[in-house]
Parts: structure tokens; C-alpha cells; sequence
């Protein structure tokens, strides 16, 4: 019997024991993950609950799990290896719940779809204490592992802000780069991880996956792309794809990626720890707990808690399509999150306006009415009258923010606007199309 097969007996006769049977287990299949030049043997078998997959069974044949402290010393979720396993299973399992990653010793339990751990266990003894009494399969059927408790947005914050500020330290250290240069940059990188993580892998110019490579070998990574031309198409693919000018690199920014050209397999190790955070860490409610001043969040909560619902005709003066005056809310009053809130608000409003003419609401009647008041139509509008960019056309005519300080606290917001927009396009399954009038959101309101 092969060290793989002794190691998964063993954990399927403590499997047997907590009232699973040899019945909601398929056969270990052995096989090879490779990227690039890495290779890693592993031996899985999938656990069924209720004729459903739900549990993956995964051992890794020639090497040991990674050492716990190793892997979140560094703020990451887990190690290369988890992460070729995460990506196999992401193509050939993509319903199952968990993940239980192990060897003789040691253990990782985690969540499947948010990538997150939830238990580790350093020895056979922890095991059987802090792991095996989770997996009794009455109370796997009862959601004992749905219980287990997540990690919140504000400690996923911290340690996404964690790991930016060790490699801000580094690189900036080799490039002279400024702390407000590196915070661009990232913000940037991390809206790209958005985006990828919303809309999956379509679009070459995001995948990150091309810089996981094996961590022995990074020194060879002079035969990759350059990581400097990899992160100028990023940027390039925001701008021309949906107009998103900050995208564009500033005077300091190409400064330092001309320095940072210098440092490329400094660069490759910087890439490839950008695979190993979780998707969980990728998330609206987790860059408002990063980027937004606690103060903020504060006043948004009071503001929920407090403001009551007048509708979104009554923060703005509309007359059918043509708006009068849009809503204005001052974020240094009400907070990062308030202002987010009521501009979902906004593209709500707007989506039912183009359920209304869609359902037969004359078009006629209300285009002669505008025509009569106005002149002309906006360019947003499609020859039926419905709007064909919903959070453009929000951008445009609907939305305001003012109370800002420092040219800082706008770029921030912005980064985080265009978050919700991202979320915006997924949540209500709107196109993804140009936010080329973000940028208005800080001009005066001009009829």
C-alpha cells in the first residue's frame, strides 16, 4: 500500500466512525497538476451528502501540507500548491461545498467557494479535537460546517491591507516608490481582482494565473512576459474597455514601473502572492472596510439607522428621462457607504423606468413631451426609449458627491465607485459597458 492510500484509509476509518459509509465516498483517483513547469501529485476522492457532492478529500503524494505560521505570517490563505488544487477543482468540481487538504499530520478545512480556511490542525491530536467532531455526518447534515465562524470584513480588511503594506514596503524600498504611489497602484491591481472574480477568466489581459508559477523556480523567471508589460496592458484594457481614465498610470506611477523593470523577479513573487488571498478578501464590503475611514462607515451606519425611506424621487427632481436636479450627498457628512447606497438607489430607479417602456408605457407620448421641453434627447437612449447604459446614464445625469478635502479622498472614492459598479453589473445582470462619465460624479450639476 502506497504512503497516499495508508494516509487516506486512515482518515476514511475516522470518517466511518463519526457515521459516514464507503458508500458516500468515490474511488481515490491519483493524478498530476501542472502549471508551467511545476508539477503536483495528489490523490482526491469526493465525499457525497444526500446524493450531492459536497466534500473533497485531498492528499498530496511526494510533498507535505505547508506549515501553517508559513503561509499567514505573510497575510496569504494558503500556498501554491492549495492554490493548483483550488484551481483543478474550480474546473472539475465546481459545486463542492469544502475542501479538507491533508497529510499524516496535518489538516486545512476550507470553505470551497470563498477559498477561506477554516480549521488547521498542526497534529494527529488536533484532529481529533478541533476537526473530526465538525465532520459527524448527522451534524454535517444539520449545517454544523456552514456554522463555523467566517472571518469578518473588517478582519478580511486587515489583512488584505496586511499583505499590501509588506510588499508596498518592498518594492517601494527597491524603486522609491511613495506610499501614495504604491496605494494607487494596488487599489488598481485589487478592482482588476474584482472584476476577474465577478466575471471569470474571458479576458487574457487578467489573468493573474500566468504568475503562479512554481516558487523553486522563481528565479528562472526571466523566460516569463515581462510582469511590467503584464500590468501596463491591466491598466490599459480598463481604460479603453470602459473609459475609466484613473486607470491611466500618473507621472509617478510610470516613474516607478520604469524603476520596477529593474526587479522583475521581485515583481513575479509579488504576482504570484496575488494568487494565494482568497476570494472572499475580493469584495465591495471588504474594500469599504480597507479603504474608508472608520469615521465614514460610522456616520453611513447612523444615516441607515436613522434616515427614513422617502424613495429616490425624493432626493431628486426628474420629469420622465430628463433630470432636474440630481441627488447631491456631501460624503465627508454622510460616508463612503450612504453615498454607495443611494447611488444603487439611483440604478435601481433607472432599471424599473426601462422595465416600465418595456412593458408598454407610451414612448411616444413621453419623447413628444420631452422633445417640447427640451430640445433634444440623451444620447443614453436607445430608439425605443429605453436607456442603454443604466450606471453610465446614472454617472451622468442622477448622481452627486461633494465634502472632499484632498485630491486623496476623491481617488478613493472613485476606486470604490467603480466597485459598486462592478457589483452593479453583476447583481441586477446589467452589460458590462463604459463608466465613461464617472468622473462627473465631482463636477457641478449642469442642465
Amino acid at each position: 500500500m502506497t504512503e497516499l492510500h495508508k494516509t487516506l484509509e486512515g482518515v476514511l476509518s475516522v470518517f466511518y466512525k463519526l457515521g459516514w459509509t464507503a458508500s458516500d465516498f468515490s474511488q481515490v483517483h491519483t493524478f498530476t497538476i501542472r502549471a508551467g513547469t511545476a508539477r503536483r501529485n495528489f490523490g482526491i476522492s469526493y465525499a457525497s451528502l444526500e446524493g450531492r457532492p459536497f466534500l473533497t478529500l485531498a492528499i498530496p503524494e511526494g510533498f507535505s501540507t505547508p506549515i501553517f505560521e508559513g503561509i499567514y505570517s505573510r497575510y496569504l490563505d494558503f500556498n501554491f500548491d492549495i492554490f493548483l488544487l483550488f484551481k483543478h477543482l474550480s474546473e472539475a468540481a465546481p459545486d463542492l461545498a469544502y475542501l479538507l487538504y491533508f497529510d499524516q499530520t496535518r489538516a486545512y478545512l476550507y470553505d470551497a467557494g470563498s477559498q477561506e480556511c477554516l480549521i488547521h490542525c498542526t497534529t494527529p491530536d488536533e484532529r481529533s479535537e478541533r476537526l473530526f467532531p465538525h465532520l459527524k455526518k448527522k451534524k454535517v447534515k444539520s449545517g454544523s460546517l456552514d456554522a463555523l465562524l467566517r472571518k469578518s470584513d473588517d478582519q478580511l480588511a486587515r489583512e488584505l491591507n496586511g499583505w499590501i503594506h509588506l510588499w508596498s514596503a518592498e518594492i517601494g524600498s527597491k524603486t522609491n516608490a511613495r506610499r501614495k504611489t504604491m496605494d494607487r497602484f494596488t487599489r488598481k491591481l485589487i478592482l482588476a481582482r474584482y472584476y476577474r472574480s465577478l466575471f471569470g477568466p474571458e479576458v487574457p489581459q487578467i489573468q493573474f494565473e500566468g504568475f503562479a508559477i512554481d516558487p523553486r523556480h522563481i528565479e528562472s523567471a526571466r523566460l516569463l512576459a515581462s510582469p511590467v508589460q503584464f500590468l501596463k496592458h491591466l491598466f490599459a484594457y480598463f481604460r479603453q474597455h470602459f473609459g475609466l481614465d484613473f486607470f491611466e498610470p500618473k507621472r509617478a506611477e510610470l516613474s516607478f514601473l520604469i524603476k520596477a523593470e529593474k526587479h522583475k523577479s521581485l515583481l513575479n513573487r509579488f504576482l504570484l502572492e496575488f494568487n494565494l488571498l482568497a476570494r472572499e478578501k475580493f469584495s465591495l464590503e471588504v474594500f469599504l472596510a480597507a479603504w474608508c475611514p472608520e469615521k465614514e462607515r460610522l456616520l453611513s451606519t447612523k444615516k441607515t439607522y436613522t434616515t427614513t425611506h422617502i424613495g429616490i424621487k425624493g432626493h431628486i427632481a426628474v420629469e420622465e428621462i430628463m433630470v432636474l436636479k440630481p441627488l447631491i450627498v456631501n460624503v465627508q457628512q454622510d460616508g463612503t457607504p450612504w453615498a454607495l447606497y443611494l447611488f444603487d438607489e439611483l440604478v435601481q430607479y433607472w432599471i424599473r423606468y426601462n422595465r416600465e417602456i418595456a412593458m408598454g408605457k407610451s414612448w411616444a407620448s413621453l419623447r413628444q413631451l420631452q422633445l417640447d421641453l427640451f430640445g433634444t434627447l440623451p444620447t443614453s437612449l436607445a430608439k425605443d426609449g429605453c436607456i442603454t447604459n443604466i450606471p453610465n446614464h446614472t454617472l451622468a445625469t442622477s448622481f452627486r458627491a461633494t465634502g472632499f478635502k484632498k485630491l486623496a479622498d476623491k481617488e478613493r472614492f472613485l476606486s470604490l465607485l467603480t466597485a459598486k459598479c462592478f457589483e452593479l453589473w453583476k447583481k441586477y445582470d446589467l452589460s458590462t459597458q463604459p463608466l465613461r462619465s464617472i468622473g462627473d460624479v465631482f463636477t457641478q450639476f449642469i442642465l
